[in-house]
This record gives structure tokens, sequence and C-alpha cells, in this order.
């Protein structure tokens, strides 16, 4: 294997761990340590920050190569305009050189990736080459749902407790959020599940979860809600339904009760369809260019 086609299979392993990224049994900080870690590797950096929205600003949440203490009074305000964030440093360090990546969930900026040099010039290829800008894209894309679903996730423990909580917060997110029973019952979904099959909420509480989702009479072999129930752990499939209109990534999280027991699963339904065509759109290009040279 000569060197661009090693470089390439890297490129490739390394974005389809980080596609993948979201099916792990991760915590939201081990996530936020990943997601550094990635973007430290993916573009041969000295130091990797990550920088979350929060109270209307972007403040740094995770670091490597940078002790986070030193940096995490400093903040960006989320009304500067992006393309002011993208060409100015994000944080006052001493490096030769940046490059700030914006991560964007639902085409809203959550967050940004800062990566820092000491070599002048080192992100130039990133900046320049078409091909390496795109991966780079993708991976941002990638780990923007993955932080985005950690979350979510992380909130879920204190909303899911309580119903007023649940319909305030949960309606205004575009992801299909719902909560089964054991029985593969629904017992709560937001208004993006009810708008996402022409239904009233109503009509959707109490039904099987399969019969809304997939149009089945029984669940998938490979349901996540089974596996949670299973395991009694975080699971996450990747499906391709026609009755739902794309590929879509299903994460559970099985919830208890005061008393350690099982109580209900969240559900959170990711439509990826896009990221998907993405990535076999990178994929047939990457193979045109390797087959004409």
């Amino acid at each position: 294997m000569t060197s661009p086609e090693k470089k390439l299979y890297q490129r490739l392993k390394f974005l389809s761990d980080a596609f993948l990224l979201s099916s792990k049994n991760l915590d939201y900080k081990s996530v936020l340590r990943t997601a550094t870690k990635h973007f430290r590797v993916f573009t041969g950096a000295d130091a990797s920050v990550i920088m979350l929205s929060n109270d209307g600003n972007l403040i740094p949440v995770s670091s490597l190569g940078i002790p986070l203490s030193q940096i995490k009074d400093i903040s960006l305000p989320l009304s500067t305009r992006l393309k002011d964030i993208l060409s100015r440093p994000a944080l006052d360090v001493r490096y030769a050189s940046f490059m700030n990546t914006p991560l964007i969930q639902n085409r809203k900026l959550i967050g940004l990736s800062a990566v820092f040099s000491t070599l002048p010039e080192k992100f130039a290829l990133f900046e320049h080459n078409k091909y390496e800008h795109l991966l780079l894209t993708m991976l941002a894309s990638y780990i923007a749902v993955t932080i985005e679903n950690a979350s979510q996730i992380n909130s879920f423990k204190v909303i899911e407790q309580s119903k007023s909580e649940w319909e305030g917060a949960l309606d205004t997110i575009d992801d299909l959020i719902s909560i089964h029973d054991a029985d593969f019952n629904i017992i709560r979904a937001n208004m993006a599940v009810a708008k996402k099959f022409n239904k009233d909420i109503k009509e959707i509480i109490g039904k099987k979860c399969y019969k809304i989702f997939h149009g089945t009479d029984e669940p998938w072999k490979t349901c996540p809600h089974r596996k949670s129930l299973e395991t009694m752990t975080k699971c996450s499939e990747e499906i391709e339904d026609p009755h739902m209109g794309g590929v879509f990534n299903i994460t559970t999280f099985p919830c208890y009760n005061d008393a350690g027991k099982y109580r209900s699963t969240i559900h959170i339904t990711k439509d990826i369809t896009e990221h998907k065509k993405m990535w076999n759109q990178q994929e047939n290009a990457l193979y045109q260019n390797r087959k004409n040279k």
C-alpha cells in the first residue's frame, strides 16, 4: 500500500470510528474527551480544545495540550459572526498557527473545535485542499451529532422526572424523542414524533413503538430497546427504514426509579440520511479519484 493510499485508508478508518462514536456506551465527559482527541489526531495538532455553547457563549469544555484550568474562564459570544469566529484565534494562547472548525447540528452552531500548532501554516492543507477540507467537515459533522446526543442523554436524567419539563424542553428538539415501557408501549413522546408520522400525539401515546415507528406488528430483531431491556445498558443501532423514510440512528437509554428498579427507556432517534449521503458521495469521489490516477 503506497503512502497516499495508506493515508486515505487511515482517514476513512478515522471517519468511520467518528461516525460510530455515538453507538459506544460513553458518558458525556468521555464523549467530549474522545472528540477532542479525534480533532487533535486527525489534524496533527499540538493542542486541541472543544468549546460548546452555554448561556449565549462558547466556552471551553475539554482540552488536550492546554490545561483546561488555564482557559476555562474564556468565552466567545455566540453572536459573533461565523466568519470572524473562523478567522481569529478562539483562545489567547501562544501558538504559531490555529484552525477553528464549527460544530453544527440541525443548522445551529453548537460548538467549535479549535486546534493549535507550533508550526506556521500547519493547517494550510485543510484550508486549500478540497478533499482534506471535506473530510474535516465530515468529522466535525459526526462529532457534532455525537456531542448533541450525549448532551441530551445527560439532560434527560433530570428532565424525565417531570412531565411539564419534558413537554416544555423536548418539544423544541427536532430529533424524535420518546419514552417506552418494558412492553414496547410509548408512554411519552415529543412533538417531533407526532410531526414525523403525521399523527396527533394522543394517537401515539399507548401504542406499540414498532407499530408507530416501523409499521410492523412485532419488534425488529435488532431493536435497541429490546437490547437495552436485556442488558440494562445504553444501546444504539443504525437502521434504514422505508416506513420512516431514511437512515436513522436510534439510541436507547434505560431509566430507573429511586429503588434502582427499571422504569422505562428513553429513545433518541436521529435522522442521519444526509450524513450517510455525504459519506457515500465522499467514498465515491475518493474511489474515482484513485481510479483516474
